[in-house]
């Protein structure tokens, strides 16, 4: 096994151009949360998959205007000392983004995807939904996959002006029929079996 060793902040925290610099092919995931440097294992087979299968399902009914990717850097807080930047499971954002350029800016993401893993479970159900939210971005999706649960479900949220955080506007276990960020019919089965 090989050590892991990381550049060291430029001070006393990360800033969005030592997060930028580092390495794209990191054997491990990272995100820039208000100038801490957030390190997290590779998700497992099964998260992988439920996420590429369900891009693929979104990315098939999307409009040209849209464009959908798998662990892609999202721009939450473009702030240098307290930058947030950390990469969805899936990420829904205009087609006027040009894909060479990373990160996405949060104002040009229509929705963002987390697959639930046993190790991010926390950040998946309470501390990124508040840093999407916090960016303004529209729409969140929480998929459970967890083996102990009673099932498969994604749970859907939208985005409370009133409020600024998000509201929940469904449960799905079979299926998934929504129309934003636009018309959206995913059979379910397809997403979590083999």
């Amino acid at each position: 096994m090989h050590a892991l060793t990381l550049p060291l902040p430029s001070g006393d925290t990360w800033t969005r151009a030592d997060y930028e610099a580092l390495p794209e092919d990191l054997p491990v995931r990272v995100s820039l949360i208000h100038g801490e440097l957030v390190v997290n294992l590779r998700p497992r087979p099964i998260h992988q998959r439920i996420a590429r299968r369900l891009a693929t399902c979104i990315e098939d009914a999307s409009p040209d205007a849209w464009q959908v990717d798998t662990d892609v850097d999202v721009l939450l807080d473009d702030d240098e000392t307290e930058a947030v930047e950390i990469a969805p499971d899936i990420v829904v954002y205009s087609a006027e983004h040009d894909v060479y350029e990373r990160p996405i800016p949060a104002d040009l993401v229509a929705l963002v995807v987390e697959v639930v893993s046993p190790s991010t479970k926390r950040k998946d159900r309470r501390t990124h939904p508040a840093l999407y939210a916090e960016a303004q971005i529209r729409h969140y999706w929480r998929v459970e996959t967890d083996q102990t649960a009673p099932a498969f479900a994604i749970y859907t949220y939208e985005l409370d002006d009133a409020t600024g955080g998000y509201v929940a506007t469904g449960v799905h276990h079979d299926r998934l029929t929504a129309t934003v960020p636009f018309d959206l019919d995913i059979e379910l089965k397809a997403v979590r079996e083999r």
